[in-house]
């Protein structure tokens, strides 16, 4: 088989001319994998535009699974072509995770802050303190039972006729601003590899910045929520993506995005405190 696309946690091969072979490492978690397919499935099911997945399935001895074959350029590519477009490309971000969001959940599917809470806990680059604070303030927040992608980036959009969304490792049933608060976490918090040019880093940086504010004004347009309704999730949605490989740059930016909104809320609960003293 031919390799046409390698990740961190699988590879993908060319199967038939309509199906393609994504193919997990040999350590990864079978519980995982089937995971994938049952979320994939369910998401097909509900009519999203995602590739159709096939069946569980072993090659090479390694588990995987059989997915259609969507020919196509990811979004993030043609972002990085044609960058003067990115308010279009943004919109296009914006209006799937919209649509996304609409369609209830199965009761199959993980519960989101359940997830959160679990990534939370097992982190080892926060005090035990930092994790009660931040554990208490995701309580407070609302559950939902929407259907929440848990990776929703410019890289897991493929550009077909019409986009399809791909890579459900990550499904869940939850609140949507918690699912749009990764997004936003993942377009900002992103680092560069070392040695990387700074003239191209700040480039980088710049469209990183066009693009959020680009996808938050859309999908709080299409969704009618306030930017204060994900503002909310960020917290805990950063303190749980610590819990994932990511560079030490990344680690270290999340690290003070957190203690700095714990800080706000320390000052905050201090303030309440002496109004009622």
């Amino acid at each position: 088989m031919k390799r046409i696309g390698q990740g961190r946690t699988a590879d993908i091969f060319e199967y038939k001319e309509d199906q393609i072979l994504k193919l997990y490492n040999k350590e990864f978690s079978e519980d995982a994998i089937r995971q994938e397919f049952e979320i994939s499935s369910a998401a097909y099911s509900l009519g999203i535009q995602t590739p159709r997945p096939f069946q569980l399935t072993e090659a090479e001895n390694r588990r995987g699974i059989l997915f259609e074959r969507i020919p196509g350029s990811t979004l993030l590519h043609n972002m990085t072509k044609k960058p003067w477009l990115m308010p279009k490309h943004s919109g296009t971000l914006a209006a799937l995770h919209a649509e996304l969001h609409t369609h209830d959940a199965p009761g199959l599917l993980r519960q989101q802050k359940s997830l959160l809470s679990h990534s939370i806990k097992s982190t080892l680059l926060l005090t035990e303190k930092e994790k009660n604070k931040i554990l208490a303030h995701l309580d407070e927040l609302p559950d939902g039972n929407k259907l929440c992608h848990g990776d929703f980036h410019p890289d897991n959009v493929m550009m077909n006729q019409s986009p399809i969304i791909i890579d459900w490792m990550n499904g869940m049933s939850g609140n949507p601003a918690g699912d749009a608060a990764r997004t936003i976490i993942l377009i900002t918090c992103g680092t560069m590899p070392e040695g990387t040019p700074i003239v191209l880093t700040v480039l980088i940086n710049a469209l990183r910045k066009w693009m959020k504010t680009a996808y938050m004004k859309e999908y709080l347009r299409l969704t009618g929520l306030n930017y204060t309704d994900i503002d909310k999730w960020i917290l805990p949605v950063a303190a749980a993506r610590l819990m994932e490989e990511s560079p030490k740059a990344e680690q270290d930016k999340l690290v003070g995005l957190i203690r700095d909104r714990l800080r706000g809320i320390s000052s905050a609960s201090d303030l309440e405190q002496e109004q009622h003293e």
